[in-house]
């Protein structure tokens, strides 16, 4: 069996190396055997970066209510952990409180205080004050022009256009498949499903595609839960597409991007397919 240490270095490597199922196998080796305030955050920052920010906000709360008695306690560490903290709060669908703590941590530096004010734009926008989120969007724009460039618009008018544009251009028989299937434009996912996915669905996704495939259906697609035929919607978020976006024309393509890879989806093709038939 391996050392603590041989794992704990073995995990850093594999989120070096973005190797998600790795990751996942070291933190259940890890799980039980680790006890210390520097190898549980190694483990808490694992599970943020492998899209399991619940399980993170638990690790973390749990520490927490150790205090200062929590074993190898260090200052530093739990400052780590309370930065860690306000990411899992906002990945869970509560900006709320991830708002609140991060007002209560002060900026390291310059560049610091420009992802901190960006950060504070993402908590607002959730929270339903575009007005502010742009605001401090602008503010992390000053702040840290190289890093925070000005994020690029595009109306609800433009999208709907744009959407009807790339359906047009679609070939006959995938438009088939697509007739009877919402595209619903919103500016951000609704907080209720990403509390309800318990994070799986991030704050920050671009698309959402939801409901029965093509395969499913010619098979009878049922919703497991309910016994009943599924309905299939495709999700396309304003907002955060804009944010991602370098510029107009690069948010265009993004839109563009996103919408066919989520008709990939209700095509029932998995990622490999979706980029072979250029749908992505």
């Amino acid at each position: 069996m391996k050392d603590m240490d041989s794992l704990l270095e073995e995990l850093k490597q594999a989120l070096e190396d973005f190797d998600t199922d790795r990751c996942m196998a070291l933190i259940g080796k890890l799980s039980n055997r680790a006890t210390e305030m520097d190898p549980l955050t190694l483990i808490v920052t694992a599970l943020l970066e492998v899209g399991q920010p619940r399980e993170a906000l638990q690790r973390i709360q749990e520490l927490e209510k150790l205090g200062t008695s929590a074993p190898g306690y260090d200052e530093e560490l739990a400052e780590i952990l309370r930065h860690r903290k306000v990411e899992a709060l906002y990945l869970t669908g509560a900006p709320q409180s991830a708002l609140a703590l991060t007002l209560s941590l002060e900026p390291a530096d310059p560049l610091e205080e420009a992802d901190r004010e960006f950060f504070i734009g993402l908590c607002h926008d959730h929270l339903g004050d575009p007005e502010s989120a742009d605001e401090h969007f602008a503010k992390a724009n000053e702040l840290d022009p190289d890093g925070n460039p000005p994020i690029p618009t595009i109306s609800s008018e433009e999208a709907h256009e744009l959407v009807a544009t790339v359906l047009g251009e679609l070939p006959e028989k995938i438009l088939k498949e697509m007739e009877e299937v919402p595209i619903i434009l919103e500016d951000l996912p609704e907080l209720a499903m990403i509390q309800e996915s318990a994070g799986q669905i991030s704050p920050d996704t671009l698309g959402l595609y939801s409901g029965s495939t093509v395969a499913n259906d010619s098979q009878g697609g049922f919703s497991p839960q309910e016994g009943m035929p599924t309905t299939a919607v495709i999700r396309i978020y304003r907002r955060n597409l804009e944010r991602m976006s370098r510029n107009k024309k690069n948010l265009v393509e993004q839109v563009k991007i996103t919408l066919l890879h989520e008709i990939g989806h209700h095509l029932g093709l998995d990622e490999e397919d979706v980029d072979r038939l250029g749908l992505a």
